[in-house]
């Protein structure tokens, strides 16, 4: 009796192992150079981690941009399965997914934690995947930011007058508000933003938090900086896998990958924070003066952005769907988010 327990143990540890998943590889690309702070460098880590932990059961090989693709394809090529998967941003697609804005950042949206908080426990995550499973796509969060900087101006911003007419560079929802508050919007890729700025072709640009933004060398090119970016309190990247990759994984593979992307977070937030204050601490030594915005002009954005809200929920039902779980997260957990500083 003994033999023929022991027999049936050896025969299922024989089974458990000749169906475990095949060993995985994933190649990847950055949207963003692999040395840029937090973005590039949160996939990077992402990659380092996985390599380290996956015991030989899941390889990342990972492109900085553009190196198979432009940045701005990172989707389409991991749609169509050319690109296994992407380290990207939702605000990429936006024109295309209007509704996927409200992950990669919100104006006068929730702090970072807060976003972490809807995602992954007021149901944003699920919503998030189930608008890109109708493109053979999966999202998968994984590299959570820090507010960004309000912008570089040429100019001094002490009313919403000093706005009207102002060509300026920023992007997707709050290139809505910033218009519906009299400025004039302009799009362009990030490398373009600096010669413009310094040749005066724009009169400001928002980019990104303040190492970042050092790296884009801004403070030679405009003299005031605005802190903090209302127009992004937290921004999140996304990992993005083609379908077919993500459902030919194991559950462990996935998971992996899952909670890699959860300590990326976490690495992201706390080794951006030193080099955020060194960062403004080079601009002021830079001659930068360092501003707020007055509040008869955050008034002016909040007004705008209430406004761009409703137009995009009314003409986007994906749109209502995110932002009205975003805000029902948001009323129940106001009790305790809106008094956490007090």
């Amino acid at each position: 009796m003994k033999m023929r327990v022991l027999s049936v143990a050896v025969t299922t540890a024989i089974w458990a192992a000749g169906v475990q998943a095949a060993k995985v590889s994933m190649d990847v690309q950055s949207a963003w150079p692999l040395t840029l702070p937090a973005s590039g460098q949160n996939a990077a880590h992402f990659a380092e981690r996985i390599n380290e932990t996956g015991a030989g059961s899941l390889k990342v090989k990972l492109y900085s941009a553009g190196k198979l693709v432009p940045p701005l394809q990172i989707f389409d090529a991991v749609q169509q399965g050319s690109l296994d998967a992407g380290y990207t941003s939702p605000l990429y697609v936006a024109g295309r997914f209007p509704a996927v804005q409200l992950f990669g950042g919100v104006p006068f949206g929730p702090d970072a934690m807060d976003y972490l908080g809807w995602l992954y426990n007021g149901g944003g995550l699920e919503i998030w995947r189930e608008i890109y499973a109708k493109q053979g796509v999966v999202p998968v969060p994984c590299g959570l930011m820090d507010s960004e900087a309000g912008g570089w101006y040429t100019f001094e911003i002490n009313t919403p007058a000093d706005l009207k007419g102002k060509k300026i560079r920023f992007a997707g929802l709050a290139g809505e508000v910033m218009k519906k508050a009299g400025a004039s919007v302009v799009l362009l890729s990030g490398g373009d933003i600096y010669p413009n700025l310094e040749r005066g072709v724009i009169d400001g640009t928002e980019f990104s938090m303040p190492a970042i933004d050092a790296a884009m060398g801004f403070e030679k090119a405009a003299k005031y900086y605005y802190l903090p970016g209302w127009h992004q309190p937290a921004a999140i990247n996304e990992l993005i896998i083609n379908k077919r990759k993500w459902d030919a994984m194991d559950d462990a593979q996935r998971g992996l990958i899952e909670d890699t992307c959860r300590e990326t977070h976490i690495w992201s937030i706390t080794s951006t924070t030193v080099p955020n204050a060194e960062a403004i601490a080079k601009f002021k030594a830079a001659g930068t003066e360092i501003r707020s915005f007055p509040d008869e002009v955050m008034k002016v954005f909040r007004k705008a952005t209430d406004e761009v809200m409703a137009e995009q929920a009314e003409e986007d039902a994906d749109f209502k769907r995110v932002w009205d779980s975003l805000q029902a997260y948001r009323d129940k957990t106001a009790l305790w988010s809106t008094h956490k500083a007090d």
